[in-house]
């Protein structure tokens, strides 16, 4: 049964889906399983043949690209090998917010990409456009990956995320039958009281879901609610999807030890195109970005180069983070492999009411405003605080929406403070600064 409505999806409703937004699932998930199965060596040409293609792209119908290529009198044939590429200098958050027009491709046809944003998992949300086919390559990768835990597309899978982010926000019938299908069962993650966590468990029992997806820290809650009330038993979890945050050690020994189950630790970032997946040992990262880091050598700040994202090419993209990259094209695997991923860390929010608030979903809701950065913490009892940096085009209904969103979230009763700074002051790491469970003096 199972292997028969994933050749449903497959070949009938994703091949449909793909015909109508350009994203290619159905391809790239047929194609994918066949790179699984490459040399190493297949794999170097195939990203080596796709990174010629972009550049060649980007210097012909990219702007900035152009003028950044003739400024260092820099041709696209100079650019043969990945170390080939440190000649090009990395684009930074900066450099996109300059030159978001240059930098998309003009003139090229056929191409189909989407307006969006980062969510600023350090505060500070970036517009850029992603390109369908990158979009696309990146959902075939992750369901690939999650085939290797006994996952098969069409199981229901429960999702703690950000569904029903704003105050109004209703789902078109046919985003619901395509959900549906998928197997996606949507359960919002922002407020995890004990009430709306019972309401899950229930949710997981009617429905019969094996495999939960979403963020760490919410994966992690709920599995220490199962534990606090001893429903373990009532449970049959077979996977786990962490994404959006660090799994710390805490959270993955909570949820291993309640669930008894695969835990699949997933990183990415829609800017820089990057997926990764651990199950055990390393995260595999997508065939379609290479990993470099500034300055050389295996440790340190991120460049990420994403060969399908034609569009908006992203060649040595700083992401923000730093990982470690590990020995890839192996045994192991045969594309990229990290050891270690730093950053992307926040706070639980614990409220008086009995609200407990994670922060991933917040970043969505920043992602849409005109905000330089922000900053989310708990000030007082039963009070929030939300530091905002403004940009260009901010408004008093932008404003309204983050307290109306806040309230939502955190309970009418609570209260809501909104402050303007002229900047957010890093802490000394840069990280784990943007959602906070503590007051905080640390903007100027």
């Amino acid at each position: 049964m199972g292997r028969l409505k994933e050749f449903f999806l497959v070949n009938g409703v994703y091949r449909i889906s793909d015909l109508l937004f350009h994203t290619h699932v159905a391809g790239w998930y047929s194609a994918i399983g066949n790179m699984l199965k490459w040399t190493p060596d297949q794999i170097l040409q195939w990203q080596t043949t796709r990174m010629k293609a972009l550049v060649a792209d980007a210097y012909q119908y990219s702007p900035y690209y152009r003028k950044l290529f003739d400024s260092l009198s820099l041709k696209p044939e100079d650019i043969q090998t990945f170390k080939d590429l440190e000649k090009i200098p990395p684009l930074t958050k900066e450099i996109i917010r300059e030159h978001y027009d240059e930098i998309l491709l003009q003139g090229k046809p056929g191409l189909h990409y989407r307006h969006t944003s980062t969510g600023g998992s350090t505060g500070n949300p970036v517009r850029y456009v992603k390109d369908n086919d990158s979009w696309g390559f990146d959902n075939a990768f992750n369901f690939r990956m999650w085939k290797q835990t006994g996952y098969r597309l069409g199981d229901r899978f429960l999702a703690l995320g950000s569904s029903s982010l704003f105050p109004t926000n209703k789902k078109s019938v046919l985003h619901n039958l395509y959900y549906g299908i998928r197997g996606k069962m949507p359960f919002n993650a922002m407020n995890l009281s004990a009430e709306r966590l019972e309401e899950c468990v229930r949710l997981i029992r009617r429905k019969r879901i094996h495999y939960v997806y979403g963020y760490a820290s919410s994966i992690f809650l709920l599995a220490r609610y199962v534990e606090e009330h001893h429903l373990e038993s009532s449970l049959r979890i077979k996977a786990c999807f962490p994404t959006s945050e660090i799994l710390t050690d805490v959270y993955r020994n909570t949820i291993e030890r309640v669930f008894g189950c695969i835990v699949c630790d997933m990183y990415g970032a829609h800017d820089g195109g990057i997926v990764a997946h651990a199950i055990q040992g390393g995260y595999k990262v997508g065939y379609n970005c290479i990993v470099q880091i500034e300055g050389g050598g295996d440790k340190g700040t991120a460049l990420l180069t994403d060969v399908t994202s034609t569009a908006f090419p992203f060649i040595r993209y700083r992401l923000g983070d730093d990982l470690e990259i590990g020995k890839g094209y192996s045994d192991f695997f045969n594309g990229q492999v990290l050891d270690k991923v730093v950053g992307r860390t926040s706070d639980l929010i614990e409220l008086e009411n009995g609200r407990v608030l994670t922060g991933p979903g917040f970043t969505i809701l920043f992602s849409k405003l005109h905000a330089e950065g922000y900053r989310i913490y708990k000030s007082g009892y039963q009070e929030i605080t939300v530091e905002i940096v403004k940009g260009e085009g901010f408004t008093d209904e932008e404003e309204k929406l983050v307290i109306d969103t806040m309230h939502k979230h955190a309970g009418e009763e609570c209260t809501i403070q909104v402050r303007y700074a002229d900047q957010l002051v890093n802490r000394a790491n840069g990280k784990n600064l943007f959602f906070l469970n503590e007051k905080v003096s640390i903007s100027s």
